[in-house]
């Protein structure tokens, strides 16, 4: 590469963080609130947002500049991105913005996290109800899609599931709204209960569903579901705990009981896929004890309890969900 090349291409690198600035900045404005697929002046953007022309026009110059919006003349609107960051769609993407804006403050203290492995298990225990929301609404962002996909490809009539390391409660959520005849639980952090058993009840679940707190490492349910979700919770443990959860999993199901699990894994050189090599970064800064694995590694994990499973790559996301019959 030529060495003009290589500056120009290391200087988009550096400033790549930018980028991830405007996003979060239009957001926190409110400009994704009004945005639509319909045309709107700059002057009316900055009358609605009350702020000035000449503040807001360079932020949407930006924004159009790395097609997330449109602008034609001087409108602007959504196009390519209309699905994501329109506030009204059902697969907008602007609470993940949201969980960006918690993440990117552990990344700028990125070399005390490599330096002292406390400071990312500081991160994981202490985490606030603050923190807990901004991590639920990112949750969710990732989840809505992938739930739709369950509901539209797997059966859960008369069903009783286990949701651990809930999240947001939007899998069980959706399956049970979906499913009048499905019960279930989740397990979580204490913060993240309280806030899973709140939407429990926003949704009128309650009669079905609940939250409970619970360290799954320390003492696992002992009743039996007939399915287990294990969404994005594989990388908070070493491979120790993993098959450990593993094992308990596979002795509380029914028999035909299913698993179904989702995380980011790598290829064998762990240089690609690119999101879970970024993920990877991630754990340094955000967890007591994670990693993330390759895909060979997870499938050993599987079959040291699971001889049937299939793996499926084209759910919504950049995740790999594996469904183990039991």
């Amino acid at each position: 590469m030529e060495v003009n090349e290589q500056i120009k291409n290391f200087k988009d690198l550096v400033n790549s963080y930018k980028v991830t600035s405007i996003i979060i900045a239009a957001k926190e404005i409110g400009l994704f609130n009004i945005l639509t697929n319909n045309k709107i002046s700059v002057e009316e953007i900055a009358k609605r947002l009350k702020l000035e022309r000449d503040r807001i026009e360079p932020i949407l110059n930006m924004l159009a500049f790395y097609n997330l919006i449109q602008k034609e003349d001087s409108t602007y609107f959504l196009n390519t991105y209309n699905d994501v960051l329109n506030l009204n769609s059902e697969f907008n993407q602007l609470g993940y913005i949201d969980f960006a804006e918690t993440i990117i403050k552990r990344y700028q203290k990125l070399d005390n996290s490599i330096k002292n492995e406390n400071v990312s298990k500081n991160n994981f225990d202490d985490l606030t109800q603050e923190g807990a929301e901004s991590f639920a609404k990112g949750m969710e962002a990732n989840a809505q899609p992938q739930a739709k996909y369950l509901i539209n490809n797997y059966k859960f009539t008369n069903h009783r599931i286990l949701d651990i390391g809930a999240g947001a409660g939007t899998y069980l959520i959706n399956v049970a709204k979906n499913d009048n005849t499905v019960t279930g639980k989740m397990i979580d952090l204490p913060v993240m209960s309280k806030l899973q058993n709140e939407r429990i009840k926003k949704n009128n679940l309650g009669n079905r569903l609940f939250s409970e707190s619970c360290d799954y490492n320390l003492s696992f349910p002992t009743e039996k579901y007939d399915d287990v979700f294990l969404f994005a919770v594989v990388h908070q443990e070493h491979e120790k705990n993993l098959k450990k959860l593993i094992d308990n999993i596979y002795n509380i199901l029914n028999p035909n009981g299913r698993l179904f699990l989702t995380s980011f894994f790598l290829n064998e050189n762990k240089i690609s896929p690119k999101f879970a090599v970024q993920f990877a970064v991630e754990m340094i800064a955000s967890s007591n004890d994670g990693k993330v694995y390759t895909f060979n590694e997870i499938e050993s994990i599987i079959k040291t309890k699971f001889s049937d499973f299939e793996k499926i790559e084209d759910i919504p996301g950049p995740a790999t969900l594996y469904v183990a019959m039991k």
